[in-house]
């Protein structure tokens, strides 16, 4: 029983870990958003007298800490401000600049950078339906006052984020707190029974003496009385007295015992509760675990998953040196596939590709969603050229996949970015070769293989 509470609050401090490395890493993402929204504002700023008043409270909102229920009342005064702009066109015809589905150079690269930011957070699993709706609207936004718009509804969604974080670690201390007070109550039973079991040496160390004090007057009796029938009456009265030791003995330890089986029955039922809670806590925690590393829409490992996995493949290169790569595979052309058909045959061509990879992956290779329309492939024990040969098989499965959408036809081919460790590699730098080559890949015409 103590190795399990040890392992389990072992568990419990490594949780607690995990989420403060993610609340962090979200408090870091929460401010480059802040920048980011700060920046799309005062590019908007000044288009239009009736935006400028909404968006002088959206900077004013990004000073302090993110309310929900503020920022909600600054979106929603900002899109009626846009919609009224659609409704009634400005009387000057010099400031006026309709809110059409316009890219700009600017427009474009910021649409890209929060893009790129919303494919690559990990949230909590009530929160992926969310997140992947903003990333549509990202995708749809035709203009710097949309962007803005997204990149606050991903503020809030970050900041909803740290709080469902904090939530889970309030519960995982209110847990171990519960489990400290089962302890507790493990410890003063224990400390019970051990002043029992002093109690009972006590009453028989008592009766020792009362016996042995009893039985040294009767022989100095037998000794000094000459008279039988004295010492008859004297010896009775000794077994008398004798007896009566015996039988406050015998109650006191009949208190004893049957107070030792109450608490015994008592902590029993406490152990067998305590038992139900853990495994209750058990698959509990195994059932958030598998969800936190699965990319939900696909049914797939996610970035997290991947993260974990590549960490511990190359804590075991750097002891073995065995061959380990990583392929980055991107599916071409998808943003187009998207604007042609919606975002719902793009996140079918997502749940395919998905479930053929992992389908076709050989069973020593790990695969994972990545982010977007990324995924990536972990090789152990797998020299290079064989690596190669499994993303072109990849490659070619990919590429006679039969996917349709409004009844036609849609071809879908992938670019793959195939990169080795080697000495003085990290996870890191291997992922920008295999990265690198990706982009070399697409360079050269995209459906195709390139090794970095």
């Amino acid at each position: 029983m103590r190795l399990d509470n040890e392992l389990w609050e072992g568990k419990y401090h490594e949780a607690v870990e995990r989420l403060s490395r993610e609340e962090a890493q979200w408090r870091d993402a929460e401010s480059l958003l802040r920048q980011l929204v700060a920046c799309l504002s005062r590019a908007v700023h000044g288009a239009h007298d009736q935006l400028d008043s909404h968006i002088e409270r959206l900077t004013g909102a990004l000073d302090g800490p993110l309310s929900a229920t503020e920022l909600t009342d600054v979106v929603h005064g900002l899109s009626e401000a846009i919609d009224n702009l659609g409704a009634r066109p400005h009387p000057s015809e010099q400031r006026a600049i309709p809110i059409v589905r316009q890219r700009t150079e600017h427009g474009s690269s910021v649409q890209s950078a929060l893009s790129r930011l919303v494919d690559r957070i990990i949230v909590l699993p009530k929160l992926a339906d969310r997140a992947n709706d903003l990333r549509h609207d990202v995708a749809d936004a035709g203009d710097l006052v949309a962007l803005a718009a997204c990149g606050d509804r991903l503020a809030d969604l970050i900041n909803e984020q740290r709080i469902g974080l904090q939530r889970e670690i309030d519960a995982l201390q209110a847990v171990l707190r519960h489990v400290t007070g089962r302890l507790d109550e493990m410890t003063q039973y224990m400390s019970r029974e051990l002043t029992d079991q002093s109690t009972g040496e006590a009453n028989g160390q008592a009766l020792d003496a009362s016996v042995a004090h009893e039985m040294r007057l009767l022989g100095e009796a037998a000794l000094e009385l000459d008279d039988v029938h004295d010492l008859r009456e004297r010896v009775n009265a000794s077994l008398e007295t004798i007896a009566g030791c015996f039988r406050e003995f015998r109650d006191r330890e009949g208190a004893r015992l049957t107070a030792y089986r109450d608490r015994a029955e008592k902590m029993r039922l406490r152990i067998e509760q305590l038992e139900t809670e853990r495994n209750a806590l058990q698959r509990s925690l195994e059932r958030e675990h598998e969800l936190s590393q699965t990319d939900t829409m696909i049914g797939m490992p996610n970035r997290l998953a991947y993260e974990k996995r590549v960490e511990s493949a190359y804590e075991g290169w750097l002891v073995t040196q065995r061959p380990l790569g990583i392929a980055a595979i991107d599916i071409d052309h998808f943003k187009s596939i998207n604007d042609t058909y919606g975002h719902t045959a793009g996140d079918a061509v997502l749940r395919v590709i998905g479930q053929a990879l992992l389908k076709h992956v050989r069973p020593v290779d790990f695969v994972a969603r990545y982010g977007g329309e990324e995924f990536i492939i972990v090789f152990e024990g797998t020299e290079p050229a064989e690596s190669l040969q499994v993303c072109e098989r990849l490659r070619g499965k990919i590429q006679h996949l039969n996917f349709h959408a409004a009844r036609q036809l849609v071809r879908v081919t992938a670019s793959i970015g195939l990169a080795h460790f080697q000495p003085g590699d990290t996870p890191a730098s291997v992922f920008e070769r295999a990265d690198l080559a990706l982009y070399t890949a697409k360079n050269g015409g995209r459906n195709r293989c390139v090794v970095g």
